[in-house]
């Protein structure tokens, strides 16, 4: 256990999880509603949100997400603030479209629930508060069911 917490002390010191951000990247393709791949010095970077989870392809409102994501990023150019890697080689962040943070968006439409696991920012949940009593997007529906449990129902 010492020698974990040491390992990690040291990765944060390091600057193992310190962000990065980068401006103008144009967008190459919206997989699904919290999924883009984007171009960035003549790669393909797979971008996953931060902060959200939004629904399956194959869950109600999941093509509705997708298609809202595709209508915000439709100039094709974004500036991207990554936080991290995840275990499928995915940047994490957040991305922004002429000033606009669009993960916030996607939660403040209806289109995206607070990742509760996830979460660092809490302010997300005012944006999702206002959008369930306004009965936007996905909240429409009187039991929405969440993302994450979607994914555990075939297990």
């Amino acid at each position: 256990m010492k020698n974990l917490t040491i390992t990690l002390l040291a990765l944060l010191v390091s600057g193992g999880l310190s962000s990065e951000y980068l401006e103008n990247l144009k967008i190459k393709r919206v997989v699904d509603g919290d999924t883009v791949h984007v171009f960035s010095k003549g790669e393909v970077l797979k971008v996953r949100l931060v902060e959200i989870d939004t629904p399956e392809m194959d869950q109600p409102h999941g093509q509705e997400a997708k298609e809202y994501l595709e209508n915000l990023l439709k100039d094709g150019y974004i500036n991207l603030d990554i936080s991290g890697t995840d275990i499928y080689k995915r940047k994490l962040g957040r991305i922004y479209w002429k000033e606009k943070d669009i993960n916030r968006l996607m939660v403040k439409s209806g289109h995206a629930w607070v990742y509760d696991q996830y979460v660092t920012d809490q302010t997300f949940y005012e944006d999702q508060n206002y959008a369930r009593s306004r009965k936007l997007g996905l909240w429409k529906s009187n039991d929405p069911i969440q993302p994450w449990q979607w994914r555990r129902r075939d297990k």
